[in-house]
């Protein structure tokens, strides 16, 4: 170790930055080296470093932080290794393998290997920083995986090349989101500035099996998606949740907020699912041409709680949407005190779909929006107002 706290992976541990020969041995020696010295930096200097054997799992100490700019870390294309970077997976609440930094890097999958693959899978943990990555060729599975995370965060990533050798998985999110097995939730999870395309989703959570468990705090902002075979945001059990300022452009569908069924209680809900905010996101060119196994949705940007579990307080403002083949533009159903204001939904296909639709919902207010070219306007709103609405 020298003075600065850092290690490299070349000099110290004597990986081959010409990727001919396995490093994935050393890679985890190296990491359980640092940890167990208390903590530091592995820098990984430019170069091509082959992972075949193992994957790497970070000890419980944790205090780890990673320097990959101008490395190429990859997965050959015979290895059987589905968690490159993991560790935690048996713990309780946030007591896993936590305070874990990665910058830069490319980070391969394996461009010709069909196994599922997790790039980076940390859970039951806190204070885990993913920036300035590039991710892919991921097969199935996830770039990166917020198990029961506390304070996660990425930012200016870019996650691209994923490859849904299962045709059933095309719904893979690059950035999951989901509880523990113990049923501790997410919490503080950030991605911003970064870019997906070809992915399910950018980010999401696809299943919940804890009733009443919510992810809390998340903010999904600033961010570019293209091309997602699923949903561009898939927020499924969030609260207190902002997701803003994103551009998607030619995906399945665009945003989707839900209650999962899976994981509902019958009484005493809706202080759980409130307070979401949908502002200033561009979506273009959404369900035009079907995806692998999905068709147009039922709405670009959805909000969907349930009869006896309805969510509250939801803003749905300024964003502009055109060009869509959803059965709605806007849609919020089961959901008290929903505002949709100043948004613009222009050019559904065909001109048949609803533009702004309330369906079961109570006290919800439609202000200033400017509706064109759709089947109808603003349906359902219970206050309607300055809405500038032309059909054709």
């Amino acid at each position: 170790m020298t003075d600065t706290g850092k290690w490299n992976f070349v000099d110290h541990f004597g990986a081959d930055p010409q990727g001919l020969v396995d490093a994935a041995a050393l890679l985890q020696h190296a990491v359980t080296t640092i940890c167990d010295a208390g903590g530091g930096t592995l820098v990984i200097p430019p170069g091509r470093y082959r992972m075949h054997s193992t994957g790497t799992v970070v000890p419980d100490s944790g205090n780890l932080t990673v320097i990959a700019h101008g490395a190429h870390i990859f997965r050959s294309d015979t290895s059987t290794i589905d968690t490159l970077w993991g560790g935690g997976f048996s713990h309780d609440g946030y007591n896993g393998a936590s305070d874990i930094s990665i910058y830069g890097g490319l980070w391969d999958g394996g461009a010709g290997n069909p196994r599922p693959l997790d790039m980076f899978a940390f859970c039951s943990a806190e204070n885990i920083l993913y920036a300035d990555l590039v991710v892919e060729n991921i097969p199935d599975w996830h770039a990166i995986e917020f198990h029961g995370i506390r304070n996660g965060t990425a930012r200016n990533c870019v996650f691209r090349r994923f490859k849904a050798t299962t045709p059933t998985r095309f719904f893979s999110e690059a950035i999951e989101v989901q509880e523990a097995p113990d049923g501790t939730h997410s919490s503080g999870i950030v991605v911003d500035g970064c870019t997906a395309d070809g992915y399910g989703a950018l980010v999401g959570t696809h299943t919940a099996t804890f009733p009443g468990r919510f992810h809390d705090g998340l903010r999904v902002v600033n961010n570019r998606i293209t091309n997602a075979k699923n949903y561009a945001v898939r927020a499924h059990n969030w609260r207190h949740a902002v997701i803003a300022n994103n551009i998607v452009e030619d995906c399945n569908s665009g945003i989707q907020v839900q209650v999962d069924p899976a994981a509902q209680y019958r009484s005493w809900f809706w202080s759980q699912t409130e307070d979401i905010i949908i502002a200033h996101n561009v979506l273009t060119h959404t369900g035009l041409e079907q995806q692998p196994g999905q068709g147009p949705r039922y709405a670009t940007i959805g909000v969907y709680g349930m009869a006896d579990t309805p969510m509250e307080n939801v803003v749905v403002t300024g964003n502009i949407i055109r060009d869509w083949a959803s059965s709605n533009g806007i849609a919020l159903q089961y959901v008290h005190e929903g505002v949709v204001t100043g948004n613009v939904v222009k050019y559904s296909q065909g001109g048949d779909g609803t533009a702004i639709l309330f369906a079961s919902c109570s006290g919800g207010t439609a202000t200033g929006n400017n509706v064109r070219y759709a089947g109808s306007g603003v349906v359902g709103a219970e206050v309607s107002a300055g809405n500038r609405i032309s059909l054709r």
